[in-house]
């Protein structure tokens, strides 16, 4: 997965510190931040799954080693591992997250042949509407798209959401990872973007907005469908980067994503009575 390369965390959360086992045969990012006095630990945007990463097997290593090993100075942990991890350390909070990956080993005709019915319908309409896509806009741009068409359904968006989001696909693009994509119109009015980062066997779609006009000709499908036929045949995994939302589910086992699960830990060791406020 690409959260864990050092330019991300760098980018996500310039504080961040790492447990290392051995000579780096396994490591885990702490993605630390302190407020009124209180160290802890917490997910930062735009990286859905850390926890812990390994050239090894990941069978032979010990998880809650790890998570037993993550120092009582953080009071609160609320962080997100990979799907790869199965902690059991008692003193910890488990629920599980689901996200949906499809394998991009087949031909685009495989692949396509696994699609909805209504995804499929929902293509040939943006088809017909003329759409296309270009390479851009920039991080600078695609950041002010995204917050002036997403903003409205973000509740409680923290202040520096839109600068990390800058800030990492920023630095995915300088490093040759990560790639934005615009969705236009026959007028060549930019309808919809996405970001796409292709690291560690992974394409990962991560951000994406339409204009209500993207929305009406469908603009999404076409960009998915655009990405998945630029990917087919290469073996990567198209990672959707998941969502609890159902109608964002359904969309992404619309292209014939199937689903996988990570787990997300908690432990409260605030004093009272912030561990009652901050359960």
């Amino acid at each position: 997965m690409p959260y864990a390369y050092a330019w991300w965390l760098d980018a996500a959360c310039p504080e961040w510190e790492a447990l290392v086992q051995d000579d780096y045969s396994a490591v885990m990012p702490l993605t630390r931040n302190r407020k009124l006095g209180i160290s802890y630990l917490f997910q930062p945007f735009f990286t859905q799954q850390l926890g812990v990463f390994s050239p090894l097997n990941q069978s032979l290593i010990d998880i809650s080693l790890f998570l037993n090993a993550i120092p009582s100075s953080f009071r609160y942990i609320d962080i997100q591992l990979n799907s790869g991890n199965i902690p059991t350390a008692p003193q910890f909070n488990y629920t599980s997250r689901r996200n949906c990956i499809l394998d991009l080993s087949p031909s685009y005709d495989q692949l396509a042949g696994s699609y909805h019915r209504n995804c499929r319908r929902n293509i040939r309409k943006a088809i017909h509407a003329g759409l296309r896509v270009k390479p851009g806009p920039g991080p600078s741009v695609f950041t002010y798209f995204i917050r002036r068409h997403l903003e409205h359904k973000l509740t409680n968006t923290r202040r520096n959401f839109y600068r990390v989001l800058q800030l990492v696909t920023n630095s995915s693009i300088q490093k040759g990872t990560g790639e934005i994509l615009g969705v236009y119109d026959r007028g060549d009015d930019l309808v919809a973007a996405g970001w796409f980062v292709q690291a560690a066997g992974r394409y990962t779609f991560l951000v994406c907005t339409s204009t209500p006009a993207g929305k009406k000709n469908h603009a999404m499908f076409f960009l998915v469908n655009h990405a998945i036929r630029e990917k087919a045949g290469t073996g990567l995994i198209f990672d959707f980067a998941g969502s609890k939302l159902p109608g964002i589910t359904y969309f992404n086992k619309g292209f014939g994503a199937i689903e996988n699960y990570y787990p997300s830990v908690k432990r409260n060791l605030l004093p009272w009575p912030l561990n009652i406020i901050k359960r």
